[in-house]
């Protein structure tokens, strides 16, 4: 058995982490250690994630234009200091439900636990 959550877990927070720190660094021009700083992780962090070794299910992230709206303008935010810890995370769970309503994470879910074949439990959450 592998809950959704643990999918999230392991794959989709990484993923958004990897975005977000890509996001920061490429757009917003700030350091590794700045990118961890706002973000609340490690350097070494930062720089598995623009190396790709960690969060690499980005690319299904990726693929939705609305999905990279909503890490793009929170990414903003947080460079400009417009929101704190709290609302970054708030916002990030935001990302993180419209991931699951628009069934992004049913694909890694399906991978990760294949005798799952018909479950519809992110649409309940």
């Amino acid at each position: 058995m592998k809950p959704f959550c643990e999918v999230i877990v392991q794959d989709i927070l990484p993923a958004l982490r990897a975005l977000m720190a890509k996001e920061l660094m490429s757009t917003h021009n700030l350091t590794q250690q700045e990118v961890a700083k706002k973000l609340g992780i490690s350097q070494a962090a930062v720089s598995q994630y623009r190396r790709e070794m960690r969060g690499f299910k980005i690319k299904l992230l990726q693929k939705d234009k609305e999905i990279m709206d909503s890490v793009e303008k929170l990414a903003t935010r947080i460079a400009s200091e417009d929101v704190d810890t709290i609302g970054a995370s708030d916002e990030c769970c935001l990302i993180c439900k419209s991931i699951r309503n628009k069934k992004l994470i049913c694909e890694l879910h399906m991978e990760a636990a294949p005798n799952f074949e018909g479950c519809k439990t992110c649409f309940k959450c």
